[in-house]
């Protein structure tokens, strides 16, 4: 059996992410659709440019124009916290390949060590 993409599910879909962590409910079944969905989109195009998109006339949008602006908007903010998480694991690779090196670095010299042992060879 076949499923339903994404945007059609969006009809049914009850929370949005529009932060790391962070999720706003849309009430699908009851009258505040509408007001939910123009508040997530607000709310998320402020988080997402600095500003909010005061010039955009939700009122006169339809119901399922509001929906494809809040799933586009949705769909950036999941990709900015999958690009964060992958810079982040980038960084702590990195971290853990300098300390790595810094305790190889480190460490003690066993006491039978002569560093200028063939000095007189490689002088010659």
């Amino acid at each position: 059996m076949l499923k339903c993409p994404i945007i059609l599910v969006m009809e049914s879909k009850n929370e949005m992410t529009f932060a790391p962590g962070w999720t706003q409910s849309i009430d699908t079944d009851g009258t505040r659709e509408r007001e939910d969905l123009s508040s997530y989109i607000s709310d998320t195009f402020k988080a997402i440019n600095g500003f909010r998109p005061r010039w955009w006339d939700m009122d006169d949008m339809s119901l399922k124009g509001l929906r494809d602006v809040a799933q586009s908007l949705e769909d950036e903010v999941l990709a900015s916290i999958k690009r964060e998480r992958a810079e982040e694991a980038a960084r702590q690779l990195e971290m853990a390949a300098h300390h790595l090196a810094v305790a190889k670095a480190m460490k003690p010299v066993s006491s039978t060590f002569k560093p200028f042992a063939n000095l007189k060879e490689m002088l010659v």
